[in-house]
């Protein structure tokens, strides 16, 4: 029953000419259904803000946590309680850029619903508010707009969308088709006019969003096509011919930018685009904080990086879950000071050598004979010259090596081999001095692991196969519990299709055809993870696995892998020292009784609380223990680590 205003009841509309919490939750289905559809054409769109391919990606993941969300909700709840559950899901499980925007959109949708008079259904006046709040809040959500992306398409649907209202008339009055038909045109040609402004053929997201909105548009017509209501809507299949029947709108948006994919290139090779995200390293994490907290991350946020989201929807009290991305240079000075952080995750944007000459931190004891600069020789640096000294070359990192640019009609079939067939890497470390240099060994790195963080950091790499190094035993138990979550969401599906039926026998085909039934085990079987948990314990054999995975190539399997990682954080000894141990000259000392004549490598790997003197002083015992000048047989290298504990953590090679 609808609400009452006061003492004038408000007239109760039926499901025709009211968005009902049915329909919004079908939309959210097919949204996801879409967005899985062309996940690799809108990842060979990706250009701006970074060329990483991975839009496309990003959304599917986004819409999918939404749509977990509503798996969870009640069948009877109204639209405000639908679009709230799908836009909360769509905040939790937001990837990248693009995948944060869409959050924000599904949060003003929501809002526009719990504010409006009857909550239990949007009428055409309100759809259209929808869409404004759409545009005023993705483009509030960036720290620097950019015109010619989501943003823009966002603002000229809202644009279509108002002018259709304004432009009814009593005999041909607005309605909900109406008005969302005009917003999916408006969106359409808005993504056309992002061609030419070097984001690729059209910018990505903007085209990831008018799915999102032509999604909305066919919705809203299979249900009036009903008489009103879902039960009588035509069921939502996985399958292409059942989308494109059931959803024509968005079928012709699909076919529109495939054509522009095809007369267009993958990537632009030409200058950067305005707005193009400069920074090495992307962060995200989901913060627990108040809407004080979370504004004052946001702008100092804006000081170090671009690309900068804080999204989220704070209670009464001010306080809320906020999804944080950003692209920067330093990802640890991206970490927050107050509130609570979790699920936080790195990843190396622009590919580079492991590292260079000018990224060595300053020697806490001046210059040495072995380094008249005066740097500390970097634990990755040393890693290509034992390679050197082994193979007589430097090893070479795979983002050196000239990779060819796929062709429009190579490029969806190479992005479904590289999440097929790739093997990805999961670093974890709870020292955020060490983000930086696990990052650009090509790993995903988890800061101050969980399962939610390392399942994430597993879906965002887009592998089938991925190795997890666990830098402690907690670290290694929630691995091991993210492998069996990962496990239970991908079994393969027992659902059968009828006998006659001309379904595929590969186990991705019938789990997607499985996803009309809702269960998450049949919906996950297409994007099966499989963990391998390594035996690192210890942040410094995680460092030293990671360097030796970095070289791996695209056909490298999991087993030969996972034994190279074995062997480079077995070929260590580590001490691990804490309290009054963990003084300088007490590790002076624990150097020089641990090095034997054939070491190589000393690592040192300073806590918070380790004092500003140990590094000298370790390096100094190790020339005294070798009666060397540090370079010639042992090299020193120190991380600023930062972890909790140990204080001090030694490694010797």
């Amino acid at each position: 029953m609808a609400q009452s205003q006061g003492h004038r009841p408000v007239t109760p509309v039926s499901g025709a000419h009211v968005l009902q919490g049915a329909a919004v939750r079908r939309w959210i289905a097919l949204a996801e259904i879409v967005a899985d559809q062309t996940r690799d054409l809108v990842d060979i769109l990706n250009v701006f803000p970074v060329p990483d391919a991975d839009t496309g990606t990003n959304v599917l993941l986004t819409l999918r946590s939404a749509s977990d969300a509503l798996h969870r909700l009640g069948r009877a709840a109204d639209a405000a309680q639908v679009a709230r559950a799908a836009a909360d899901g769509a905040v939790r499980g937001a990837r990248g850029n693009s995948g944060l925007l869409v959050s924000q959109a599904l949060a003003a949708f929501a809002d526009v619903c719990s504010e409006a008079p009857d909550p239990t259904g949007l009428r055409p006046v309100e759809l259209v508010h929808v869409y404004e709040a759409m545009a005023d809040t993705t483009w509030a959500a960036v720290s620097r707009p950019v015109s010619g992306t989501l943003l823009s398409v966002a603002r000229d649907a809202a644009t279509a969308a108002r002018s259709a209202l304004e432009e009814a008339t009593a005999s041909s009055p607005a309605t909900l088709s109406l008005i969302a038909a005009a917003a999916a045109f408006g969106a359409q040609e808005s993504v056309v006019e992002t061609a030419g402004l070097g984001h690729g053929p059209v910018d990505a997201g903007g085209a990831a969003f008018m799915l999102l909105l032509t999604s909305l548009s066919d919705t809203i017509d299979a249900i009036q096509d009903a008489g009103g209501g879902t039960a009588e809507a035509p069921e939502l299949r996985q399958g292409h011919q059942d989308a494109d029947e059931h959803a024509p709108y968005t079928a012709v948006a699909r076919q529109m930018l495939t054509d522009l994919a095809a007369g267009g290139v993958p990537h632009s090779v030409g200058p950067e685009p305005l707005g193009m995200s400069t920074g090495e390293f992307e962060v995200m994490y989901l913060l627990e904080a108040t809407a004080v907290q979370a504004g004052q991350l946001r702008r100092d946020l804006e000081l170090i990086g671009d690309s900068v989201g804080v999204v989220g929807t704070p209670d009464a009290l001010g306080v809320g879950l906020y999804q944080v991305h950003v692209h920067t240079d330093t990802p640890r000075a991206a970490l927050p000071h107050a509130g609570r952080a979790r699920q936080i995750c790195i990843h190396h944007l622009h590919p580079t050598a492991l590292v260079s000459s000018t990224d060595e931190p300053p020697s806490p004891w001046g210059a040495l004979d072995s380094d008249p600069t005066g740097h500390v020789v970097s634990f990755e640096r040393l890693a290509a010259r034992r390679a050197e000294r082994k193979a007589k070359s430097v090893r070479m990192h795979p983002s050196q090596a000239a990779v060819p640019r796929p062709t429009p009609e190579e490029a969806p079939r190479l992005a479904v081999r590289s999440r097929q067939s790739g093997v990805g890497v999961i670093a974890c470390t709870r020292a955020p001095g060490l983000i930086e240099q696990l990052a650009r060994s090509d790993a995903a790195v988890v800061l101050n692991p969980d399962r939610e963080g390392i399942a994430r950091a597993a879906a965002d790499l887009g592998a089938s196969q991925v190795i997890v190094l666990p830098c402690d035993a907690a670290c290694t138990e929630a691995a091991h519990d993210a492998a069996r979550f990962l496990a239970a969401r991908s079994a393969v599906s027992t659902v059968r299709p009828p006998v006659g039926t001309r379904k595929s026998s590969t186990a991705r085909e019938t789990a997607r055809a499985g996803v009309q039934t809702g269960t998450q085990s049949e919906r996950y079987a297409a994007e099966g993870i499989q963990l391998l948990v390594c035996d690192t314990d210890d942040e410094a054999r995680v460092l030293a696995a990671a360097v030796a995975l970095a070289g791996r190539g695209e056909e490298a399997e999991l087993t030969e892998l996972a034994r190279r990682a074995w062997s480079a954080a077995a070929g260590l000894r580590t001490i691990a020292l804490n309290g009054a141990q963990a003084d300088a000259e007490a590790v002076a000392r624990a150097v020089a009784s641990a090095l034997r004549p054939s070491d190589e490598l000393l690592t040192v790997i300073t806590g918070r609380n380790a004092g500003r003197d140990v590094g000298a002083l370790a390096a100094s015992a190790a020339v005294g223990a070798r009666g060397h000048v540090i370079g010639e047989d042992v090299e020193v290298a120190v991380h600023a680590g930062g972890q909790e504990h140990p204080d001090v953590l030694i490694a010797i090679e």
